[in-house]
């Protein structure tokens, strides 16, 4: 199908279970036990990550986070237990495309992985690059978020270092860690970023 699922879970007996599930619907599929093993393989891996929010290494969310300030090229799925899923609606709002409940019904998963694998409409793809952004620029600080909505306002450094009181050499500051954070390589690219994200960001308050 050229689309690979990469499940990421350090319980053996659901890692087998949804690899043979997953595979016999003719998918091709990567296991992982743990999240650090997972990193160790996902540069330039793409499709879609099957993530346990309960990892023991280290948990779901911040591997997500990881994988975001790595620009992974991968959707991720959060497999969240009864009793999780405030983390996993946090997860959504940070970027993942959905949640799954344990123990899963594997019609319903097969589904949510064939209509991942279906995006083509400009529409759809336009909304995941949105959360893509918006889960970057929650890599930021508030204060960085701050000085962001201003440099795309159309302030200068001098004008942001008054009204948020703070210098001008500590404004350069915070955009260079804006920059690195959210791999702008130009003002107009860091403008771009903010654009995209769009409705998906709460307006930053001073």
């Amino acid at each position: 199908m050229g689309f690979s699922v990469h499940i990421v879970d350090d319980d053996s007996g659901v890692r087998e279970s949804m690899r043979a599930l997953i595979s016999d619907a003719g998918y091709t599929v990567h296991c992982y036990a743990s999240a650090e093993n997972f990193l160790e393989h996902s540069s330039g891996i793409s499709g879609v990550a099957l993530i346990d929010l309960k990892l023991k290494d280290m948990d779901g969310i911040e591997l997500q986070r990881r994988l975001i300030a790595e620009q992974s090229n991968v959707d991720i799925v959060m497999i969240s237990a009864y009793g999780s899923i405030e983390l996993a609606v946090t997860a959504m709002r940070r970027g993942a495309v959905d949640f799954i409940e344990k123990p899963f019904v594997p019609g319903q998963l097969l589904a949510r992985l064939r209509s991942l694998s279906e995006i083509r409409n400009n529409d759809e793809m336009a909304q995941r690059d949105a959360r893509h952004c918006a889960a970057l620029v929650e890599l930021l600080t508030p204060r960085e978020r701050q000085v962001l909505s201003m440099i795309v306002d159309g302030f200068a450094n001098k004008q942001v270092a008054n009204a948020l009181d703070i210098s001008a050499r500590t404004v350069e500051t915070h955009r260079v860690h804006i920059m690195n954070k959210l791999q702008a390589e130009s003002l107009p690219h860091l403008v771009r970023i903010w654009i995209t994200a769009g409705h998906h960001l709460e307006t930053p308050t001073f």
